[in-house]
């Protein structure tokens, strides 16, 4: 057969074949190829044994090292769930020890004088509120010496390193209202208050409706401002903020002011106590 016959016969298949994949239906056309791939298995099998026996014999890899042998897709499966819980548990705790970090940085200089110690435990009653510590070295253990957080005076180590908290029943603290002036504490020139503890919160009831109306308003801070009980270093740090104020139900003349740490402080996972 000449070139220029090949051409023609090699052209109208070329066209019969676009025609059928145009014109015969999908479904005709998948029969079909369950066919053709029965006729060449006589063809196909034996190709693909001699790859693979070529491929096994000569295309060995060797193992990663500290490893004898390849492990199966089960084990690597198991081994990846294992690390994907060890990378959850530690970006667990690389977040808190930033939140840690972070609240640190707060005290500034403060660090210099002040110790972490961690909390193992806080007193459940309703009226008592204390802290027990971690023992630790280099911290200032005698009654009195004040222990504070981030967001100010949490108390004062009493008999048996324990930390009486500032909203124990058996705590009262002469005070100073005051409130945050582009992010300055400003005093707002009231009568000295006496803030007593009640449990879980602070009341203030030794001011009148008269002195604080118009003045006073939730949301205000509390500060230390009682050198008789607490330590220079803490004088006119915050230590609760004012929650309520209204005239006290027995007395309508004085005002109930009821005042409440940010946070509770017995789920404190750490406070500061002053260094030796």
């Amino acid at each position: 057969m000449s070139s220029s016959s090949f051409n023609q016969v090699f052209f109208v298949l070329v066209m019969l074949a676009l025609l059928g994949a145009i014109a015969i239906p999908p479904s005709v056309t998948r029969r079909a190829q369950g066919k053709a791939d029965v006729l060449l298995v006589p063809v196909v099998k034996p190709v693909r044994s001699i790859a693979a026996y070529v491929h096994a014999k000569f295309a060995r890899k060797t193992p990663p090292p500290g490893e004898e042998r390849f492990r199966t897709d089960n084990e690597l499966a198991a081994e990846n769930g294992v690390l994907r819980q060890q990378v959850s548990f530690l970006t667990r705790q690389l977040q808190e020890l930033k939140l840690v970090e972070a609240e640190r940085k707060k005290f500034g200089p403060l660090l210099d004088y002040f110790k972490p110690v961690t909390v193992i435990g806080g007193d459940g009653s309703p009226t008592r509120a204390s802290l027990s510590l971690m023992p630790t070295g280099g911290i200032d253990t005698s009654v009195g010496t004040p222990v504070i957080y981030a967001d100010g005076v949490v108390g004062k180590l009493v008999e048996g390193g324990r930390v009486r908290l500032v909203t124990d029943r058996d705590s009262t603290i002469a005070a100073e209202f005051a409130r945050y002036d582009n992010g300055a504490i400003v005093t707002l020139g009231l009568p000295k208050a006496s803030v007593r503890g009640t449990g879980g919160e602070m009341r203030v009831e030794n001011l009148t409706v008269k002195e604080v109306e118009g003045v006073l308003r939730p949301g205000d801070i509390v500060i230390v401002s009682d050198p008789a009980d607490y330590r220079k270093i803490v004088q006119g740090r915050p230590f609760g903020q004012v929650e309520s104020v209204r005239p006290l139900p027995s007395k309508p003349l004085f005002a109930e002011i009821v005042v409440k740490p940010r946070m509770d402080l017995r789920t404190l996972p750490e406070v500061l106590v002053l260094r030796k």
